[in-house]
């Protein structure tokens, strides 16, 4: 039995009204909308010489390229924020949740245009610091949001919605070339620009992504809501539609289905019976009113879709849990060497390649191959498993970094090949944990329970950026990338082992 209150919201109420896969179409739209805003993120591997060579020349000229990645890696303060949104939405709802979390990501954007201008600090707090937090607000609410309404497809949603964060890049990171060098100009060897024209135009850069970002996640954050009742099946796929009665519950293959109003007080039972005649479905009926005030006030506001035999463990529970440190230190291994490819492929290439439009060019072909791959590492995981996902996705990420200082010598073709490969291999990462956190932990409290798992990504950018502006220079992007590519094997060795955790088996 559960016990759930809400206000009613007619936008809601209008989608549900529609057919299963419209339904899924429209709530996706506003999901992977948000992503691909907040997905900006990953282009500031193709903005970072801009940036540095902008502050150098105007701002800082103690500035390096090296410095500027600790931006990235208090952008990647979203986990902490993901709590904040778990908080936020079980405070509020969904969509103020959202809105919360875009705003910040906007005005962020929108005020670095000021701030580049002055100091490499303030730039930092408003394009690290408070983009990292709206990110990771409106990441959380609109994937969990998602997931609600097909909680039967909980990997091939996430991976979809995942893609948007991934396609973002496809999308914004030619927009960004072409504002800022539309004359296709060269870069140092060092990966500096110094053209004076080029350099005036990255502050009105912020500014234009800024109205950009603003009229795409107004639109968006009309639909995203969760739904006005229980859904335990999608009706997507092979599964039927289930249309539930508002006072009775039908019976399919022998499992009664019960229908919640969230805006009244319901209690549902759901139970395995032999089919009934519908003539006597009401003498079967499960559903009985409550006034029980009573509501768990520490529930997310992500709903319980499992059915009632599903383990259920709160962050606190998971914390105690051999498997949830095995998701934590492979999840750590993935981010790094993702972190580092995404932050530092174009610096590493434009030593050897002088063309910035092919550089924007192939990293914008390498995103789009990234946001399918998270679309088909889902769907591999909801048919195979968890582990066999991810495991063939870091041996082939070892394999591409350990080898990628051949394509200095291969040319920019090659090269191209190479940045695809691993932007594929990288896409498991965002698609894959969220379904292992949910199939491990439980449906109810996933969105806390994920901002506490993707934690470890903050931990791994402290690592890259000290190492990036401590060692890079010094070691060279050579050894950079032979170190890296451990990262992705220790993921395998790690998930090889899950199985013999507590939890690990429903990932296996």
């Amino acid at each position: 039995m559960s016990l759930c209150r809400r206000r009613r919201d007619p936008i809601a109420d209008t989608i549900y009204s529609l057919s299963p896969f419209n339904r899924i179409c429209v709530i996706l739209f506003g999901a992977v909308s948000i992503h691909l805003t907040i997905g900006t993120y990953h282009t500031f591997g193709n903005m970072l010489p801009y940036m540095a060579s902008y502050m150098r020349n105007f701002t800082d000229p103690t500035v390096r390229i090296e410095h500027m990645m600790w931006i990235p890696t208090f952008q990647g303060c979203f986990p902490f924020a993901m709590v904040i949104g778990g908080l936020t939405s079980s405070t509020f709802s969904p969509r103020v949740s959202a809105f919360i979390g875009c705003a910040l990501v906007t005005s962020s954007v929108a005020l670095s245009a000021y701030a580049i201008q002055h100091s490499f600090a303030l730039f930092f707090v408003v394009y690290g610091l408070l983009f990292g937090l709206g990110s990771g607000i409106a990441y959380v609410t609109a994937v969990s949001t998602a997931i609600n309404w097909a909680p039967d497809k909980i990997g091939v949603v996430s991976g979809i919605v995942a893609a948007g964060f991934g396609l973002s890049s496809s999308i914004f990171a030619p927009i960004q070339t072409m504002i800022v060098n539309p004359l296709n100009l060269p870069a140092t060897k060092d990966g500096y620009f110094v053209q004076p024209e080029l350099l005036m135009r990255v502050p009105s850069l912020f500014t234009k992504l800024a109205i950009i970002y603003g009229i795409m996640q107004g639109i968006a954050l009309i639909v995203v809501c969760d739904p006005p009742f229980r859904i335990r099946h999608s009706g997507l796929g092979s599964l039927s539609e289930y249309i539930f009665s508002a006072s009775a519950s039908q019976r399919y293959a022998g499992v009664s289905y019960s229908r919640v109003r969230l805006d009244e007080q319901v209690v549902v039972e759901t139970t395995n019976r032999p089919a009934a005649d519908p003539s006597k479905s009401r003498s079967n009926e499960s559903i009985t009113n409550s006034v029980d005030d009573e509501d768990d006030d520490d529930e997310d506001p992500v709903f319980d879709n499992d059915e009632d035999t599903t383990i259920q463990m709160t962050s606190s529970e998971m914390l105690k849990s051999p498997t949830f440190y095995c998701l934590f230190a492979s999840l750590f291994c993935c981010s790094f060497y993702a972190n580092m490819f995404y932050n530092l492929y174009k610096t590493y290439g434009e030593s050897f390649i002088e063309d910035d439009m092919f550089m924007a060019m192939a990293f914008s072909v390498a995103s789009v191959a990234n946001a399918i791959a998270r679309i088909g590492w889902g769907y591999l995981t909801d048919r195979t498993s968890f582990q066999i996902a991810l495991s063939t996705a870091t041996c082939l990420a070892s394999v591409f970094l350990l080898t990628m200082p051949m394509t200095r010598e291969l040319g920019k073709m090659a090269f191209l090949f190479w940045l695809t490969g691993t932007f594929i291999c990288m896409g498991a990462t965002h698609a894959l944990f969220i379904t292992a956190t949910v199939k491990c932990f439980g449906n109810r409290h996933k969105a806390r329970n994920y901002g506490y798992l993707i934690l470890s990504t903050t931990a791994s950018g402290v690592l890259l950026a000290a190492i990036s502006q401590f060692y890079l220079k010094a070691i060279g992007y050579t050894y950079l990338f032979i170190i890296t590519s451990i990262f992705p094997f220790c993921a395998f060795i790690i998930i090889s082992c899950i199985q013999w955790t507590p939890q690990g088996k429903s990932v296996t």
